[in-house]
């Protein structure tokens, strides 16, 4: 064979097996979280986790909010689900009878209690309603294609339901028994874009084709796992079959498996190279340090995707909250924060100033004051005052700079939900260090065990920690987030040259034929 072959031969082999692991970790973790409701029963106990995944204090978003009952009890909600408790938080009672198994099934984005004492819950995977003859929650029929709820609010005699892409309305003189999905008329003047990240991220787990992008992805990963697999046999074989010469038999069944594996290995390599190469590259530009210059790009969504869709709002909604002062709605997205009419059927006006709202999404979403709202994701607590153009720091109360795009991942504190009962029991939950009280006087209790218990991680959770690598964040600190991009150059670099390879040997049996 020539130099180049050798060369290419050379660092295939031993890139191969230095990476053949960490791919079958991206494999087997992309394949789970590209089927999320599938896996969604399947939960790990967090004590097997490292401690960082531990619930203390209420932390890693256990609560996101709370919901004043008319018996003067609570209802606390968040990726622990929903628990009933006293006002001191002396005693709770598993309030999730209902819902599927797993813990995905009672991830709650929001609770409301209607003027008529319904009890509604917005969870990943749908609508329930409360029924109190079965003492258990009910899934709600909704006329939306879309199950993963993020806000609801009450206007007047109607409940608002937001999907990631519609509002659904519904009636109390029907007793909520009928949804009508709104499709949400578009900015005035702007043409409909995506986000650069979004459009990379569909790209990376094929959704951008649907269910069948998702499954040749997901056929891709396998390949991923069958071209480490013949790797390591084809490297680990002939070393064992040169210590084998005088056990004939086992160096004839070696044999086989060298042949079997270098001739899968090619094959299989070669034709699903261009898919692996797409996923290589897109996944590299998911994390930092890649991900930080195009994190704030739109693009025109790409024709004949399922990013081109005719709702402006497709997968752009976040959260909804009625003023009744102002008569109007106030809707939170993806492109920042936007007043309608009371009737929704206006088209939404942007506001000149906002307050910073992470990438990751708006967790706090309250009218606090007659012109003031509390605004809070993983970018800090706000205070926002439209009418005057001003934001303040809820923490500090310092003001800060107003801006309209999305702000950074990250602020001083990672707001993940926010509850009061008066001034003098207010707490903030961040997402690392957990309830944080703004008085002295009160100081949340520990969680009680029955809670940790319960709340384990769901595996498309872990899948998520294992694929971004940030489960090593415990034994190499930040230098977890280099694991991503360094081994999406290495793996380019690998399938390059195992193609490389194959045109080099195939180009010489045909000149040999000749």
């Amino acid at each position: 064979m020539t130099p180049l072959y050798r060369f290419f031969k050379k660092y295939h082999k031993w890139l191969g097996i230095v990476l053949a692991t960490v791919f079958i970790f991206f494999a087997l973790s992309g394949i789970v979280m590209n089927h999320r409701k599938f896996f969604s029963s399947v939960d790990v106990g967090r004590s097997w986790l490292p401690s960082e995944y531990q619930y203390v204090n209420w932390n890693n978003a256990a609560l996101r909010g709370a919901v004043n009952l008319t018996d003067d009890s609570l209802l606390v909600y968040g990726n622990i689900g929903i628990w009933k408790t006293d006002s001191m938080f002396h005693s709770f009672v598993d309030f999730n009878q209902g819902f599927s198994r797993g813990i995905d099934n009672r991830k709650i984005s929001d609770v409301i209690e209607t003027n008529n004492g319904t009890l509604f819950a917005g969870t990943m995977f749908g609508l329930f309603r409360f029924s109190s003859l079965e003492n258990q929650w009910k899934e709600v029929e909704l006329p939306s294609f879309e199950s993963r709820i993020v806000g609801l609010e009450e206007q007047g005699d109607s409940l608002i339901v937001m999907t990631r892409s519609y509002v659904l309305v519904a009636q109390s003189t029907d007793n909520y028994t009928t949804f009508t999905e709104q499709t949400l008329l578009p900015v005035s003047g702007k043409e409909k874009q995506v986000s650069l990240f979004r459009t990379i991220w569909v790209i990376h787990s094929g959704e951008i084709w649907g269910l069948t992008g998702k499954l040749l992805v997901d056929l891709g990963g396998i390949v991923m796992i069958l071209l480490s697999i013949t790797g390591i046999v084809y490297f680990i074989a002939p070393k064992r079959l040169k210590r084998s010469k005088e056990r004939v038999l086992l160096a004839k069944r070696l044999k086989k498996r060298i042949r079997w594996s270098y001739k899968w290995h090619l094959k299989v390599g070669i034709i699903s190279s261009f898919v692996l190469l797409i996923v290589m590259l897109t996944g590299m530009f998911l994390r930092p340090p890649l991900l930080i210059p195009i994190a704030s790009k739109q693009i025109a969504p790409i024709k004949g995707t399922t990013l081109n869709s005719s709702n402006y709002w497709s997968d752009n909604l976040r959260d909804i909250i009625y003023d009744s002062e102002q008569e109007q709605f106030l809707i939170s997205t993806s492109d920042g924060i936007f007043k309608l009419n009371k009737t929704l059927d206006s088209h939404p006006h942007p506001y000149e100033v906002e307050p910073p709202v992470s990438v990751m999404g708006i967790n706090v979403f309250r009218k606090v004051s007659t012109d003031t709202y509390l605004v809070g994701s993983f970018s800090g607590l706000f205070l926002w005052n439209p009418a005057q153009g001003t934001v303040v720091d809820y923490i500090t109360g310092k003001p800060v700079e107003a801006r309209r795009s999305m702000s950074a991942p990250f602020g001083n504190i990672s707001v993940a939900g926010y509850l009061t009962m008066g001034l003098e029991r207010e707490i903030v939950f961040d997402y690392g260090a957990g309830a944080i009280s703004s008085s002295s006087n009160f100081q949340m209790p520990s969680m009680p065990l029955e809670i940790v218990e319960k709340s384990g991680m769901s595996l498309w959770n872990l899948a998520l920690e294992v694929h971004t690598w940030r489960i090593l964040n415990f034994m190499i600190g930040g230098f977890y987030i280099l694991v991503v991009p360094l081994s999406g150059i290495l793996g380019l670099i690998l399938i390059l040259s195992g193609a490389g390879m194959w045109f080099i040997r195939n180009r010489k049996q045909k000149r040999c034929r000749t």
